[in-house]
């Protein structure tokens, strides 16, 4: 990213944005904070015997969650999804800005140039 989109970045997991105490690690439209990276680790590394993880044994969380749960989490995933959505008019719109053609836009993206115009006619 960018120095000028520094200023809006936040964790993707957390929401947070990025401090001196509290850096953010940036990719293709996803930021991760140390904080998150730390409750990852953790969480990789835990087993109720205290033994490594089992390869694939991390299964979809809400396997694990009540439906309480689940409703919980539906608001932090939809912002997740929110900030997504804004990654993605970013580099759609740096795309742009070097004349890449909706067309090749669309077929990156798996849809229409019609649809990826309508979609992204307007810069973030």
């Amino acid at each position: 990213m960018n120095d000028g989109d520094s200023d809006r970045r936040q964790c993707s997991f957390c929401g947070r944005g990025g401090a001196p105490d509290r850096r953010l690690v940036a990719g293709p439209g996803i930021c991760i904070c140390e904080h998150c990276v730390d409750t990852a680790r953790e969480l990789l590394d835990f087993t109720t015997d205290g033994s490594a993880p089992a390869a694939g044994s991390l299964g979809p969380a809400w396997e694990q969650l009540s439906d309480e749960e689940i409703l919980r989490h539906l608001p932090e995933i939809s912002h997740v999804g929110s900030q997504l959505e804004e990654q993605l008019k970013r580099w759609v719109g740096a795309a742009r800005e070097r004349n890449v053609s909706w067309s090749r836009i669309g077929a990156a993206l798996g849809i229409t140039r019609q649809t990826a115009w309508e979609r992204f006619k307007n810069p973030a």
